[in-house]
């Protein structure tokens, strides 16, 4: 496991399921709709500041934030710049994002 996959919170340098990777999310330490770019970017080997979709036209990330507040877990699931991504997060404000 590289730098990059430490520093994303990449739990393992192979996919949950084929052509899925998944990381880390702590809503104590990052913003989820923050934490959505940088894990499509890691996973399309670009620096997030080079993706050029925004997020803002497919999921508010301020209601992607509320969403997971005040200890409501639960999962959410769209389509950002090609990739499905799936979030699920616990009621500790911990989770996952799925990139496929």
């Amino acid at each position: 496991m590289g730098d990059m996959d430490k520093e994303m919170g990449r739990t393992s340098s192979e996919p949950v399921r084929t052509g899925t990777t998944e990381f880390l999310y702590d809503s104590s330490r990052h913003s989820l709709g923050v934490r959505v770019v940088e894990a499509v970017g890691n996973v399309a080997g670009v620096d997030e500041t080079e993706i050029t979709a925004s997020l803002n036209a497919v999921v508010d990330p301020e209601a992607l934030n509320a969403l997971f507040e005040d200890g409501a877990g639960g999962e959410v699931r769209f389509t950002f710049d090609g990739y499905r991504i799936t979030v699920t997060v616990s009621e500790d404000g911990t989770g996952h994002i799925y990139v496929e």
